[in-house]
């Protein structure tokens, strides 16, 4: 019995979820080796995964051939694994050291979400990972009140940053902290786009496994700056069990799927009521809504979280509610955070390297696949999709060859989120520096500036 041979039977045993071997996972930790006994940790990428004990019984069945092994004992363990796009230059450097964001949304409001946020945050907290709410629902923040904070106000930020609020174990910021109950939040979207920037970038968040962000309802400036300017590791997508669910939720759904976010799964809030001392299940607010829009868009029903007296009292007073079913909901939550995270294989629409040449006249690109592709600094300025170059009704050209600089340069790309980069150019016009370039779009332009080059003599 030695350690290769120990290695090679495992590598036969895979995580259903993944669909991978734990070797290659690298779940195996301190593996040790005794005259006939084995010792090893199963570390796996999250708390509350909840195939802990299936993988290490798959791991005892696999060994009990060895020949001479007597003793076989697995120690539990687990390590949050960093969502590899936040490595990203562009990160925000509060957010260095979080590992994973994770949005929770909805289509319309009035859904709990907030609720939804809370208490997997706090089933996330309870399990022993690092966890951070961000509220950016500025104009109905109802966080701090969740965790017990509702009176508190912020301080003014030290040195340009601002110190998250301690509650229930996670870290906490929120509009709430910088407005009192009795002052309307009326803001313009640009504006409420600002704070979401500084509330990723301003705020010391530390390390944190998981940040939650409470999104506001709909679809509007908040979530595309949140999208835009951080690479998340998922959303999950709040609804309630009315039969027209699936149109409250499509909502969110296309827009994150747009925007090249995972969707995580959904969450039935609301999902009927059963009276102290019954049996009986009361369907106020309908059923089916939630199954019915996992369904539609293939994606995993994470849970149904039923009317609670005791959650909303817990909501209400600030205190902690976790249940079986919360823990549930937030393992599964982690599963398809984890799934995310171990299979993140950027497709070939993903550059691996976006490079300047030519003193920024030439944009080099070498893609996922290996596929390099070079375009002139130029092409990119007159291709610019923004609506200052491109009719939006019609998709007429606005902007003519001419008035670009002939030697127009690129100074600077900056990525927007898991899905596009925006460029910085020479030319002062408008149209410059508006455009989203998506990556499917560069890889279009690519192909068509090589198709181009080889038709030059």
């Amino acid at each position: 019995m030695d350690g290769k041979e120990i290695t090679d039977i495992l590598s036969n045993v895979k995580d259903s979820y993944f669909n991978k071997d734990l070797i290659t996972l690298g779940y195996i930790k301190g593996m040790s080796i005794g005259e006939n006994e084995l010792r090893f940790t199963l570390k796996l990428p999250a708390p509350l995964m909840p195939n802990h004990e299936e993988l290490a019984q798959k791991c005892r069945e696999a060994l009990k051939d060895v020949e001479d092994l007597e003793t076989i004992e697995i120690k539990h363990d687990w390590e949050v694994q960093r969502l590899p796009s936040l490595d990203a230059q562009n990160t925000p450097q509060a957010l260095k050291t979080v590992k994973n964001i994770i949005a929770i949304a909805s289509g319309k409001g009035g859904v709990g979400k907030s609720t939804v946020t809370v208490c997997i945050a706090e089933a996330f907290a309870n399990a022993g990972a690092r966890v951070g709410i961000l509220d950016i629902d500025i104009y109905g923040p109802s966080v701090p009140n969740m965790v017990g904070l509702g009176s508190h106000q912020l301080g003014g930020a030290q040195d340009g940053v601002l110190e998250p609020v301690e509650a229930h174990g996670m870290k906490v910021m929120s509009m709430g902290f910088l407005a009192t109950k009795d002052t309307p939040v009326v803001w313009r979207g640009p504006i409420a786009s600002q704070l979401v920037q500084q509330f990723l970038g301003a705020v010391d968040w530390g390390e944190l496994d998981y940040l939650f962000v409470d999104m506001p309802p709909g679809t509007g400036d908040i979530q595309l700056t949140l999208s835009q300017t951080v690479p998340l590791t998922g959303a999950v997508i709040v609804t309630t069990p009315q039969e027209v669910a699936h149109t409250i939720a499509e909502k969110g759904l296309r827009m994150f799927q747009q925007v090249k976010i995972p969707i995580l799964g959904i969450v039935e809030n609301m999902s009927g009521f059963t009276p102290p001392g019954s049996d009986e299940v009361f369907h106020i607010f309908g059923e089916g809504g939630g199954k019915s829009a996992a369904e539609e868009f293939e994606l995993p029903m994470l849970g149904q979280i039923p009317i609670n007296q005791n959650l909303r009292e817990a909501m209400d007073n600030g205190t902690v509610f976790i249940n079986d079913n919360i823990n549930s909901i937030a393992s599964l939550i982690a599963v398809e955070a984890m799934a995310v995270v171990t299979n993140e294989e950027l497709s070939p629409f993903a550059p691996r390297e976006i490079n300047l040449a030519n003193d920024g006249q030439t944009l080099v690109i070498k893609w996922q696949d290996s596929v390099e592709h070079v375009i002139s600094a130029f092409n990119i300025r007159f291709m610019c999709p923004c609506a200052h170059c491109v009719d939006e009704i019609t998709g007429e050209k606005l902007v003519k060859e001419h008035q670009i600089p002939p030697d127009i340069k690129i100074t600077e790309s900056v990525p927007v989120g898991r899905y596009g980069v925006r460029f910085n150019f020479t030319d002062p016009s408008p149209g410059a520096g508006a455009g989203i370039y998506t990556f499917s779009f560069l890889r279009k332009l690519g192909e068509d500036a090589k198709e181009n080059a080889s038709f030059d003599v």
